[in-house]
């Protein structure tokens, strides 16, 4: 994608399904792993039975963020006094909220008896160091990039379309670091080509306009703060925010790569912004609408109307419309479900 300003604000990630390769990596490291070595008994792993969840890595710049939860199971297969015993080894929850703790371990046998717990408890007290080590490295190498890493598989980069030809052969695939920090690498993109246009219109004029209707499994209260309070902003951006939640105050996400101003507050029901890219012309804003509805408990749709989106950017580029609609259901939405488990 070319640099002439579509994609230089942090919004428009590449993003990569890296379930496969867990399952793959995860079989290279335990498929045949020694669950209980020291004991005197012979256990050992038959393989990963399944590897199910979310697993995905975002890519821009050669930074990343994986966003994961995943959950294992494993086969066992061993002997003990003569007796041939077979199992499961649980590992129900890996996520990156737990990404610097050792994961419950559970393991389970398929018969009862003397033989079944003695293997059973060799593999919890022998094999938790082997299981814990193995997922240590590879949540390390997801977290690294998993599938993007050096030597695996690399995303294919998306056409270039005719306005980012002529400006330049830059790339989008950037996501911000385990920690934080996308803003940095998003002001760190290459200046685009051209100057930019005359001021235009604040505030929701003419334009274009979408709509979107998500649900969430949360409450009112929990989706309004992802829109108030800074901490849970950069919590799913992984990058800066600011909010100060009253009628003038200022708001930005992505380090400043989306900035705008709160107009109205109605307390987990209904916010108006004034909201901008900034690499949208100066003093352009579209107007945003997002109301917040809990129908049943526990479950909030939020609708969000924005009208006024430019034609284009400062830099000529015209698919505003279409990169705004896809950063709200995959920066935004998809990303509050992912980081704070409000899924559908």
């Amino acid at each position: 994608m070319g640099v002439g300003g579509r994609n230089v604000n942090n919004w428009h990630w590449t993003e990569k399904d890296a379930l496969p390769w867990s399952r793959d990596r995860l079989q290279e490291l335990l498929g045949t792993a020694d669950l209980a070595p020291g004991s005197g008994l012979s256990v050992r792993s038959t393989g990963v039975k399944a590897c199910e969840g979310e697993a995905v890595v975002n890519n821009r710049k050669n930074k990343v963020i994986a966003a994961y939860e995943i959950s294992l199971v494993l086969g066992w297969e061993g002997s003990a006094d003569g007796t041939a015993v077979t199992g499961e080894v649980r590992v129900p929850y890996i996520s990156e909220e737990n990404h610097d703790e050792d994961p419950e371990i559970q393991v389970a046998a398929s018969s009862e008896g003397p033989a079944a717990q003695k293997l059973r408890g060799a593999i919890l007290s022998h094999g938790k160091k082997v299981l814990h080590d193995a997922l240590a490295t590879f949540v390390k190498e997801l977290r690294a990039g998993g599938p993007m890493r050096d030597g695996a598989a690399q995303p294919k980069a998306a056409a270039a379309k005719p306005a980012d030809a002529a400006a330049g052969s830059g790339t989008s695939g950037e996501a911000a670091a385990p920690n934080g920090g996308g803003a940095a690498a998003a002001r760190g993109a290459a200046a685009p080509a051209g100057k930019p246009k005359e001021q235009g219109e604040r505030g929701g004029g003419s334009g274009h306009s979408i709509e979107l209707k998500e649900r969430f499994f949360a409450g009112t209260a929990e989706l309004y703060e992802c829109f108030t309070v800074a901490p849970r902003m950069m919590a799913y951006t992984q990058s800066p925010a600011e909010a100060q939640p009253q009628p003038g105050g200022r708001f930005a996400m992505f380090g400043g790569s989306v900035q705008g101003t709160y107009r109205e507050l109605e307390q987990d029901a209904r916010l108006v912004l004034d909201w901008r890219f900034s690499n949208w012309e100066e003093g352009v804003f579209s107007r945003v609408e997002l109301r917040f509805e809990e129908p049943d408990k526990g479950n909030t749709l939020v609708t969000l109307k924005q009208t006024g989106i430019p034609d284009a950017d400062a830099y000529g580029n015209h698919d505003v419309v279409g990169v705004t609609e896809a950063g709200w259901r995959q920066q935004v939405f998809d990303r509050i479900r992912r980081v704070f488990g409000y899924g559908c």
